[in-house]
């Protein structure tokens, strides 16, 4: 019995080995997946219905994990209903631009553009924005100084980009491929993403051209460990490893209060 004990730790201090990310899936406000391989609905993986609509010439091909959506930055996107304010958020995303080097291409933002609407894009400056109306500044603070360019030498690579804020704490980082690029003090409002659009914005002149993969939006700026997780894992990967590593320390926790009979 006590080597059975024993051998039930051993598995829960393996599970926990495996990750230090610590996500909850309650934080998720929108999973967008893209695993779908026909039809004309983005479904949403999270509890909260936030499903998108595809538009135009929007269609599925093989992406990071599973399918993913092109688009062919003319007339293709997919549509989010409202969504927000979050206090605080991180929205992360594996993309791969194929064209539209110099131009506005917008990851995803939010229809017109009033205090607090985010705009989250690449500039004709071929620089990463995360813009939030009537924030102090209005960009995030380092985008300047940010050492990824959009430029004609990222086309048809996978790269994967995430953006955690915080109104609460007035913070922001940006990580690329899960590492720091830039951070800053920054707020002080929440952020609004929907209705809006991923891949295009309403006021026209801003479509992706290329892909997007594992689209996610959670109302908490997760930590560098979280990002990272998800990032190599994908999300279904990162929930199911930290369901096993939860249920193996609970079950080695119980096993502490039997006795070796």
């Amino acid at each position: 019995m006590i080597r059975l004990i024993i051998s039930l730790i051993t598995i829960g201090l393996m599970f926990t080995q495996l990750s230090t990310a610590e996500i909850d899936p309650k934080s998720i406000v929108g999973a967008w997946l893209f695993n779908e391989n026909s039809g004309k609905v983005a479904k949403d993986s999270s509890d909260n219905g936030n499903d998108g609509d595809l538009v135009g010439g929007a269609k599925w091909v093989k992406g990071k994990f599973g399918n993913a959506i092109e688009l062919n930055g003319k007339d293709a996107w997919v549509t989010v209903p409202e969504i927000g304010p979050l206090e605080d958020f991180t929205l992360l995303k594996w993309f791969n631009a194929t064209g539209r080097v110099g131009l506005w291409r917008c990851f995803f933002n939010r229809d017109g553009w009033a205090p607090g609407f985010v705009h989250y894009q690449f500039r004709p400056d071929n620089k990463m924005e995360m813009a939030i109306h009537s924030n102090n500044p209005v960009r995030h603070p380092g985008w300047l100084n940010s050492k990824f360019t959009a430029d004609k030498d990222i086309l048809n690579k996978w790269f994967h980009l995430a953006v955690a804020y915080s109104s609460n704490d007035e913070s922001v980082h940006v990580y690329f491929d899960g590492e720091l690029d830039a951070e800053g003090k920054w707020g002080p409002l929440p952020g609004e993403f929907g209705p809006g659009r991923i891949g295009s914005w309403s006021g026209g002149g801003r479509e992706w051209e290329g892909m997007f993969d594992e689209m996610l939006l959670f109302d908490v700026a997760l930590e560098e460990a979280d990002i990272q997780m998800l990032m190599e894992n994908g999300l279904e990967d990162t929930l199911a490893v930290e369901a096993a590593n939860k249920a193996a320390t609970i079950w080695g926790q119980l096993k502490l209060g039997f006795t070796d009979k």
